[in-house]
């Protein structure tokens, strides 16, 4: 049987994409948090001293980490770290010198990472999962012009620097907390920078459209969820709120639109069902995904479809 290395590296699959604002058909797109992995993975393979165990859990972590949605700096390397502390160390060290460096670092670091498929015995195979992502983060990088290259390097700076800003206000509070000579004016200035500071890079480093492939991997675990345990789901409350963010990047995601109607169900909303449930089949006929699956009859099976669920919808409800 394989091992998990193995099949990471080397077994062919599907990659992931990113996308940026409202352009939903790019599917790759370069984000601090995307360079931060690929750093991951480059120590990963020149990184010498990692037992087996370690690699092991490594790699079980990656398929999360590319398909997932961009995380903080300190989350990443917090899962890093449980699985391997010196490859925590070596990646933070890494894009501290990258992004306290100058551009011409992040440049470098894109130029290298073409090595790994040279050589008789590559590092990398370039139909793995890594080597797709690698393949197409080099050139979603290489298709970049010289103002996107630099407030790429900008965003990397900005995402690295938050996270160091939060770091030195939370060791600055704890001090705080212990210096009892402090007055309380500069108690309460304390407290507020505490409070309003933290929780809004959290937000910052965050936010943002997901790429088509997140949010097909988002939508069908929730949909999983749901069918198999609805408890281990995100609430109702939260699940829609994040639909109605992906749907704002691109309302015409037939998909979303699905999950907000079995979202509505769970409350037992009819209104709300049946208005994403028509917007559901809408999109799905506009986008011509169906027609050009089934032919001509494309839209007429659609529309069957469409007037069938509508049907068990208000069945469902007693009506």
């Amino acid at each position: 049987m394989a091992s998990v290395h193995e099949s990471l590296y080397f077994n062919p699959m599907m990659t992931n994409g990113v996308v940026h604002a409202n352009v939903f058909g790019i599917k790759d797109w370069v984000t601090p948090y995307k360079i931060s992995v690929l750093v991951l993975l480059s120590e990963m393979s020149k990184n010498t001293k990692i037992s087996l165990v370690e690699k092991r859990r490594l790699n079980k972590q990656i398929l999360p980490l590319l398909q997932g949605p961009d995380m903080t700096l300190s989350k990443l390397i917090k899962i890093v770290e449980e699985c391997c502390p010196n490859v925590s160390s070596s990646v933070h060290i890494r894009i501290k010198l990258m992004a306290e460096g100058e551009l011409k670092d992040m440049e470098q670091f894109f130029d290298d990472l073409a090595d790994s498929f040279t050589g008789t015995e590559p590092e990398v195979h370039k139909t793995s999962v890594v080597g797709l992502f690698l393949r197409h983060m080099i050139l979603a990088y290489n298709k970049l012009s010289f103002s996107q290259v630099y407030k790429l390097y900008t965003s990397l700076q900005q995402y690295f620097q938050s996270e160091k800003s939060k770091a030195t206000s939370k060791t600055d509070s704890d001090e705080a907390d212990m210096d009892l000579t402090n007055n309380d004016e500069e108690e309460g200035k304390l407290e507020k920078e505490d409070l309003d500071f933290p929780i809004g890079e959290d937000d910052l480093a965050c936010s943002g459209p997901l790429s088509q492939k997140q949010a097909e991997y988002f939508l069908s675990q929730q949909a999983s969820l749901m069918k198999s345990d609805e408890n281990k789901a995100l609430t109702p409350v939260l699940l829609q709120k994040e639909l109605n963010n992906l749907l704002k990047f691109n309302p015409d995601f037939a998909e979303a639109h699905y999950l907000s109607y079995l979202n509505s169900l769970r409350v037992q909303d009819v209104f709300s069902s049946t208005h994403s449930l028509l917007h559901y089949f809408d999109r799905l006929i506009l986008t011509g995904a169906e027609s050009k699956s089934n032919g001509d009859e494309g839209y007429g099976r659609s529309l069957r479809y469409a007037a069938l669920n509508l049907a068990a919808l208000h069945c469902r409800f007693g009506h």
